[in-house]
């Protein structure tokens, strides 16, 4: 058998890229970057005599002078490459066929977030073999499209279900504890994730597959199924790559997550590059939030262009896990600026956001719905699920919600059958309405279960949950521009993002659609506006999300804005952004409000953005306890908006020691979820180090 006969699969094998061609083994401008052997590894090797000619090709001379922007979302994930003043999207877990096809759809640069465990063990076995490009099989797990497609189509079938990690991004955030995830592949094998650690490789220096490196990191493996496919054979070699990160994330987060797509990245590289001076310039980095980097596409595809004065824009970026809020201007660079370089500027400042307003957190809500509403089936049948974070118990629930496989997948099949409810509007449902499930009982059995599905009361609860979510972000919109600017512009640009903001619910209640049910909602949003902004109403300027451009595919959309505009950003490219929130702090800004009640109304302290190592006063303890509200939700930035017990509000009641009577509670922000209290008499003793009960609290 020929060498070129062994070879050919080698991309298909591991990603499913095309096989290679015959010509690359012997070609004089390719070559196979696997035979070329540095002095640094010839002890590694056996040298072989062959009958015919195979040329070497050092993979040095393929290193693409290029940077590659990577937006890592919540349900899929866009690469985008800029080369020569061009862009281009990349397309990942595709099948070998779909690249010979001639219809390309936007969709298919929008890569799932998601992974599908085959067979764990056997994979484990490749993946540990060696540090670089290891010869993984594809038929023991797969990523990305083809992985959502298993999950798509076997959404009933239990063991795929199980065996498929779609929330990659959400468990990055997660602590020790809740981290603790039980993987289960399609062979039955469970394995039990840890938390997300930061383990950096080496600048410069080869990975060693020793004790202290993770057996099994899913963002790494993503990671490294990206980099597989970025660094094709037939497109070159990367070696700068870049990140952007949602507004609220916190540094030590981040750092876990960049550290994991480093090693990801680095071991998708050519194990000879290693050895070469060049390798020096791999790097993965953090640039920019992404809701200011899909400003940056936005703004240049609506052709919108910068004034003395600044064209306000608002971003509403409705993804699958969170949405994001941001604001700023778009402006002509100053004189100094303009002689450093910069041909126009992005200021953008009172980032927030609704981290439980997401199209993936939004159906594992109406799953719960569901599940409560046939909590009587659930408790006959011994069915279980899981209760997502920003909803409340029922009564009766308490042996019906649970954290267990079972209950996970349970979730994951009713979040399957409604989908089309999110994504399309509607279900296909009986004429009863009853639906035929079989989900697993506590005993880990198959049960049959019928299942009513209220359609119309889990439209009704989108609807109030997305106006919800819309107040909060005009809330947010005004506070921004007025302490920001002093005053409300005359004008607001307002910008979609993510692909959630396609719903109908949304564009009905922004105004952009004319059937009857819309114009209702969008009537219920201007009487809230009404009482938002008064006399200082701005004019709206609702922008439709970004839609495909047939004449160019690499346009920017909607979802993969966020990668070409993080391109825009790049070091070298003349688009300077000024974000005052990390101008004030140095970590993300902090995402909270925090206070006391008085007469059951939330009274605010501190408020979301505050700065980092100030003391502010929050209240007075009562019989040696203080009672704390704390909230993300926009709504607290209104004077007497929230009242005790709304689900968005949280409490905590905090117990201090010794004599408080005629002390204050004092606090101040530390990290983006952290806050440090202490009592204290007054603000002039606590600064002069007379203060007690000092405690760190952490609001994750």
């Amino acid at each position: 058998v020929s060498i070129s006969q062994v070879w050919d699969n080698l991309d298909y094998l591991t990603t499913r890229l095309p096989k290679i061609d015959v010509l690359r083994f012997s070609d004089v401008d390719q070559g196979m970057w696997e035979f070329y052997v540095p002095e640094a590894l010839k002890h590694k090797y056996q040298k072989i005599t062959s009958e015919q000619f195979y040329r070497e090709r050092n993979p040095a001379l393929d290193i693409q002078h290029a940077n590659v922007a990577i937006d890592f979302g919540t349900s899929s994930t866009v690469v985008a490459i800029r080369q020569n003043g061009r862009d281009e999207l990349l397309r990942i877990g595709m099948q070998a066929k779909d690249f010979h096809k001639d219809e390309l759809t936007d969709q298919q640069y929008e890569n799932p977030t998601i992974l599908e465990f085959i067979d764990l063990q056997s994979f484990l076995k490749d993946w540990k073999s060696e540090a670089y490009r290891p010869l993984v099989n594809w038929d023991n797990i797969h990523c990305a499209h083809e992985a959502r497609a298993s999950l798509r189509n076997h959404g009933s079938n239990s063991h795929v279900v199980s065996s498929i990690f779609a929330r990659l991004k959400q468990w990055a955030l997660r602590d020790e504890k809740q981290a603790q995830v039980r993987i289960r592949d399609q062979k039955k094998h469970e394995y039990q994730l840890d938390a997300l650690h930061e383990l950096n490789p080496v600048k410069g220096q080869s990975i060693e597959l020793n004790n202290n490196y993770p057996e099994i990191d899913p963002i790494e493996i993503y990671a490294w199924f990206l980099g597989m496919n970025i660094n094709w054979r037939a497109r070159g070699i990367f070696l700068n790559y870049y990140l952007t990160f949602p507004v609220e994330y916190p540094n030590d987060v981040k750092a876990k997550i960049l550290a994991s797509f480093r090693r990801g990245l680095q071991r998708s590289l050519p194990e000879s590059l290693i050895y070469d001076e060049r390798f020096t310039e791999f790097s993965v980095d953090e640039l920019a939030s992404e809701p200011a980097a899909f400003a940056a596409a936005a703004l240049q595809r609506l052709e919108i262009e910068p004034v003395d004065g600044g064209v306000s824009y608002a971003v509403f970026d409705f993804g699958g896990g969170t949405t994001d809020f941001d604001y700023g201007f778009y402006r002509t660079p100053t004189d100094d600026e303009y002689d450093e370089g910069w041909d126009h500027v992005i200021e953008h400042f009172g980032s927030s956001g609704d981290k439980f307003l997401g199209g993936e957190n939004l159906l594992e809500n109406l799953a719960y719905l569901v599940f409560q509403a046939n909590s009587s089936e659930c408790r006959k049948k011994n069915i279980s699920f899981t209760k997502p974070l920003d909803a409340t118990a029922f009564a009766g629930s308490e042996l019906l919600i649970a954290q267990t496989q079972a209950a996970y997948t349970n979730t994951t099949l009713m979040m399957s059958k409604l989908r089309p409810l999110w994504e399309k509007g509607e279900l296909d449902l009986s004429s009863e309405g009853l639906e035929k499930f079989q989900l697993i009982d506590k005993n880990g059995e198959l049960v049959d279960c019928n299942i009513e599905i209220k359609q119309v009361d889990l439209i009704a609860f989108l609807e109030q949950r997305i106006q919800s979510g819309l107040k909060e972000f005009f809330i947010a919109l005004r506070k921004a521009f007025m302490e920001h600017a002093k005053k409300m512009p005359d004008v607001v640009h307002i910008l979609l993002a993510g692909n959630s903001s396609r719903s109908r619910i949304v564009l009905g209640l922004l105004g952009r659609l004319e059937d009857e049910r819309s114009q209702v909602l969008h009537e219920l949003l201007l009487s809230e506006l009404a009482e938002i902004f008064g006399d200082e109403f701005p004019e709206l300027e609702i922008h439709l999300p970004l839609d495909a451009d047939p004449s160019n595919p690499y346009a920017a959309t909607a979802k993969t804005g966020v990668a070409l505009g993080l391109l825009r950003l790049c070091p070298g490219e003349t688009l300077k952004v000024v974000n005052h929130a990390t101008l004030a702090n140095t970590d993300s800004p902090f995402q909270y409000f925090v206070g006391a009640f008085r007469r059951d109304q939330f009274q605010t302290a501190i408020q979301r953005g505050q700065n980092y190592d100030e003391w502010v006063e929050l209240g007075r303890p009562l019989n040696g306890v203080f009672v704390m509200g704390y909230t993300t939700s926009s709504k607290a930035a209104i004077e007497n908006s929230l009242k005790r017990g709304e689900i968005v509000l949280s409490e905590r009641s905090i117990r201090l020691s010794g004599h408080t009577q005629g002390q204050k509670v004092f606090a101040k922000v530390i990290s983006p979820n952290q806050i440090e209290i202490c009592t204290a008499t007054s603000l002039s003793e606590l600064q002069n180090d007379l203060s007690s009960n000092i405690q760190i609290l952490d609001f994750k």
